[in-house]
């Protein structure tokens, strides 16, 4: 342990933050079960309309369908779980805050903490997705390769690292009630700008980057984790950063 401002004991850096990672998991309990039921939900919809995208036969509006669920809904499985009500009724992270920060743990374990929360249900539900995503459009489509799909899916497993940022800034740095409507205008922006993507190009951002990396595209894969690299410890930079600017008061 070291000291911190007023004196207060801080714990290690990774200790107080997988300190804040294990109260989250036992708060939390059953409700993992959750992520488990929606990735489920993602393969049945996602599988029929992404063979079909393969072959060049699905319909030009499920494309959008399915690209939603990925770039939306992908970094929405690591918020699954722990969520406490709906945030329009309470203010739960803001009621955390206040408790977390009477604990000897620093604003940089808090939210290298909730990243790794992220992380512990993100990455489960994203591997149980692509396995059952696999051996079933496989199953469909035999021609399904997979080591193009190796890197189709790592890809998408660090892309959705990347954009859970995107929620957990603004889950931990405002109020409830700022972070429903914003969850709102993100969702209403996303189907509006992928139905006008999908209208213009008749093409699937998901069906498409499979195809650019069987086609020979390392560079997908590749660059997203050079991206991840360096998004990651930016975002933690900028929660931390958030967090000693908020006034819990208000």
């Amino acid at each position: 342990m070291m000291l911190g401002s007023g004196g207060k004991r801080i714990m290690g850096k990774w200790k107080g933050a997988w300190f804040l990672v294990r109260s989250e998991l036992l708060w939390a309990r059953w409700k993992f079960i959750m992520p488990v039921l929606f990735v489920g939900v993602m393969l049945l919809f996602m599988v029929p309309f992404f063979s079909d995208g393969l072959n060049g036969e699905a319909a030009v509006f499920s494309y959008w369908g399915i690209d939603l669920y990925a770039l939306l809904l992908f970094p929405c499985l690591g918020m699954m779980g722990t969520q406490a009500n709906f945030y329009w009724k309470s203010d739960m992270y803001t009621k955390k805050l206040e408790v977390w920060r009477t604990l000897p743990i620093s604003l940089g374990q808090i939210a290298l903490g909730k990243f790794l929360l992220y992380l512990t249900v993100s990455l489960p539900c994203m591997i149980l997705f692509f396995t059952g995503f696999y051996f079933s459009v496989h199953f469909i489509n035999p021609s399904f390769e997979f080591q193009a799909f190796l890197q189709f899916a790592i890809f998408w497993i660090f892309y959705t690292m990347v954009a859970g940022f995107l929620y957990l800034y603004v889950e931990i740095g405002y109020k409830g009630k700022t972070y429903f409507w914003y969850c709102m205008l993100l969702t209403f922006g996303a189907i509006g700008a992928l139905v006008g993507i999908t209208i213009w190009t008749k093409e699937s951002v998901l069906v498409n980057s499979y195809n650019t990396v069987l086609n020979g595209g390392w560079w997908l894969p590749t660059g997203a984790i050079a991206i991840s690299a360096v998004c990651i410890p930016l975002g933690l930079r900028s929660i931390e950063k958030r967090l000693r600017e908020r006034d819990l008061s208000k």
